[in-house]
């Protein structure tokens, strides 16, 4: 005699392994979910005609249907793990409804290659290049926090920033995210904050894949990552060697803290717990300011590169006395930059007023609102401040300057800030 509660067990149990819900079984058997119900419950026996579509359905056979557990099988599936996959795979279906609709993008699904028409039309050389990057330790104060919508944006900005400062216009961008058991809520919110940054610069999104790992992280934690990819005719290429004595340089302004100054403002922080919540300014939290996303420059700068108005790009990290363009400056040439030029956001002057390090350590430490520098010709000046200005708050700070009087360094600084 049939067992009916061994029975039931094995339609529970494939029907879990299958991430079905018993709603869905029953439409696929054409049955109400309370028939289905009370076959695992072990209260009834479907038919001997039904045996044979739920062992289909199943993909077991109705020796194994028919004899339930009896063979004692040794079962362990994604449901062990503490991963809820249909749910996921339901987040990863309305993920896909994120993705840019352009002719460019030929295809994106999931974890499958990216499929992009390039846009070479015109290019004698053309060169790909594409950038991976990572939110760093801001990712986890984000995290913990609730900015989640903050360090999306800021990942999209960083990522085609690193690719624009080269003159390359990012095409397509896809971001990853690994994580814990999720209802999907934050990953979809995630998902369209980066859609928004995206489509804000022009990139195509190519969608965000997630991979579950419920065995290794918390709900609610997650680890990011993400590609941009350009095209650019090699002779485009900004390099720093048309800089000339006499071009001008122009800061861009930028929210925020950079990812690489984030990690000694929270040691501020873990230093002075009050000091989180405490208001910069009349109106703005520090833990509201430090998690702004910084700002992505691909619209300015590929309307200035468009009209030849960039000589070279600096991309500012961690303070302003490292210009990484300086790597191919022109010898004999330098940039001096006047500090008073630079107006200090009300962030940097409250965590500078903490008196935790000397301003010598501090200029060290962060940029200070400044995101990007630009080399101008100095004829182009105006014209390049008037497209600039139509995207972002932007400053003089300096010139390319013989480098006589300081020839060991490719930055020098000049007078002092108006704290």
């Amino acid at each position: 005699m049939l067992d009916k509660e061994k029975v039931g067990r094995a339609i529970s149990e494939q029907r879990k392994i299958k991430g079905m819900t018993q709603k869905q079984l029953a439409e696929l058997l054409n049955v109400s979910y309370q028939a289905v119900s009370r076959w695992e419950q072990g209260i009834s026996l479907p038919s001997v005609d039904m045996v044979y579509d739920i062992a289909k359905t199943l993909e077991i056979t109705m020796d194994f249907l028919l004899n339930g557990l009896s063979e004692e099988r040794k079962i362990i599936n994604y449901l062990d793990t503490g991963l809820d996959v249909q749910r996921f795979y339901i987040t990863k279906h309305r993920l896909d409804d994120l993705i840019t609709k352009d002719e460019a993008l030929i295809h994106t699904h999931y974890i499958e290659p990216v499929f992009l028409k390039p846009a070479i039309s015109g290019m004698e050389e053309p060169v790909c290049a594409f950038a991976n990057h990572v939110p760093g330790s801001k990712e986890r104060f984000a995290m913990e926090n609730g900015y989640d919508r903050e360090i999306c944006i800021d990942l999209v900005a960083s990522t085609a920033n690193n690719l624009v400062r080269y003159g390359v216009k990012p095409m397509v961008f896809q971001a990853n995210m690994v994580c814990g058991n999720n209802d999907g809520g934050q990953i979809l919110t995630m998902g369209e904050a980066f859609k928004e940054a995206c489509e804000d610069c022009g990139i195509s999104f190519a969608g965000m894949e997630v991979s579950g790992q419920a065995i290794n992280y918390h709900i609610g934690e997650y680890q990011l990552k993400a590609m941009a990819m350009g095209y650019v005719d090699r002779k485009n290429i900004i390099t720093g060697d048309q800089i000339t004595e006499g071009d001008l340089i122009i800061g861009l302004h930028t929210d925020g803290i950079s990812n690489v100054s984030y990690p000694l403002a929270k040691v501020m922080i873990d230093r002075r717990p009050d000091i989180i919540y405490a208001k910069v300014d009349e109106h703005n939290l520090l833990i509201d300011e430090m998690m702004k996303p910084n700002t992505c420059y691909v619209n300015a700068i590929s309307e200035l590169i468009g009209q030849n108005l960039l000589h070279g790009i600096c991309r500012i990290r961690k303070n302003l006395f490292y210009w990484e363009s300086s790597r191919t400056m022109p010898k004999g040439l330098g940039a001096g930059i006047s500090l008073a030029a630079i107006p200090i956001p009300p962030m940097f002057r409250y965590l500078y007023d903490l008196n935790m390090m000397d301003t010598e350590c501090f200029l060290n430490s962060f940029a200070l609102g400044i995101g990007m520098m630009l080399v101008i010709p100095k004829a182009q000046y105006e014209r390049a401040v008037e497209i600039i200005e139509k995207y972002h708050k932007c400053y003089l700070m300096g010139k390319i300057e013989r480098n006589d009087e300081h020839p060991d360094e490719m930055v020098w600084m000049e007078g002092t800030f108006k704290w």
